[in-house]
């Protein structure tokens, strides 16, 4: 009885811990086709000539699943689905006959509403998943997801693509010192299902993490001169970020070495590299610690609103979600 726990026990990690060789073959699937992002990865992972880690890594199945009272996926999915039949990618009727034919997963469906119930079969499944943002449409799914991955003992990760924009990278990696200040700005388009950065400020708002790495205490929301959307975040030490909705992406850094632009929209492709290294690795390039800082970020910001302007620390927001999934 020892000698067959230990067995399954040695296989059970083993297999948790499996990494890909460049040269080996990793099927990818896709969960949603009511995004952009579908077409844009399945051309970076199916490019003949890819090389590196995207090389051997391909999209090989889709489950095309959109968000019935959103208006923006129901018009997409049937086009997107039309577009990657021609790509020559298999369109299959569930998530479980995904699957069966992929070793792992793009989750892309763009209401963070039903992510928690499409990523656990793929966990329950062993799969690596990534889930692109928003990661899920409340702070307390948003935590229940990495509570998934924990119990199930699969790795995830859920990033913007300006997380691994050049310039952001840069400050990320020293180049002007410890950043004490920075200013990030995106679009911030509202949909009314979900907080309101989680559903496109929250490019601006991973740049601003990127830069300022995790330990947000507290945030306040106003608005800038011209009505648009302001978050100011105190962070330990005295450092300060801000993100402001804007046209287009950009912002500014300043560190003990120097100052720097920052922000800079570098196209999807550095992404979905970072997507296949983790397939391949296992090792996940963003911590659940400071993506889930970022979701609370963006929901004390809506607390702050909700409250005229009020500061909210972050860890207050963090509190009721953890009650209410504990009720």
């Amino acid at each position: 009885m020892k000698t067959r726990l230990f067995i399954l026990l040695v296989a059970t990690f083993s297999y948790l811990g499996l990494s890909y060789s460049q040269a080996e073959e990793i099927k990818v699937g896709i969960i949603g086709l009511d995004t952009s992002h579908v077409l844009a990865f399945t051309k970076a992972f199916n490019d003949p000539n890819a090389t590196g880690d995207l090389a051997n890594c391909k999209v090989v199945a889709a489950y095309p699943k959109g968000s019935p009272d959103i208006e923006s996926s129901t018009s997409r999915v049937p086009k997107y689905t039309a577009q990657l039949k021609e790509m020559g990618i298999e369109i299959v009727p569930s998530i479980e006959a995904l699957l069966e034919k992929v070793d792992a997963v793009c989750l892309e469906t763009n209401d963070g509403r039903p992510h928690l119930a499409q990523v656990l079969p793929v966990l329950k499944a062993k799969k690596r998943v990534f889930i692109d943002k928003p990661i899920a449409a409340s702070l307390e799914d948003s935590i229940a997801i990495f509570a998934a991955s924990k119990k199930y003992g699969v790795p995830l990760f859920s990033s913007s693509s300006l997380r691994f924009s050049a310039q952001n990278q840069a400050v990320r990696n020293g180049s002007i010192g410890k950043v004490h200040y920075a200013k990030t700005g995106s679009p911030a388009s509202i949909e009314k299902t979900h907080p309101d950065l989680y559903w496109y400020g929250i490019h601006g708002v991973e740049s601003l993490f990127t830069l300022m790495g995790a330990g947000c205490e507290s945030v306040v929301r106003s608005t800038t001169d011209d009505g648009k959307i302001r978050v100011t975040g105190k962070w330990s030490g005295g450092r300060t970020g801000i993100f402001e909705e804007r046209k287009g992406y950009g912002g500014i850094a300043k560190g003990d070495k120097g100052e720097a632009e920052i922000g800079k929209y570098d196209g999807y492709k550095p992404l979905v590299v970072e997507i296949a290294k983790y397939f391949r690795s296992g090792k996940v390039p963003v911590s659940q610690e400071e993506t889930l800082e970022i979701y609370a970020f963006m929901e004390a910001a809506d607390e702050s609103k909700r409250q005229g302007g009020k500061e909210v620390t972050l860890a207050s927001v963090m509190k009721t979600a953890q009650a209410k999934l504990d009720k």
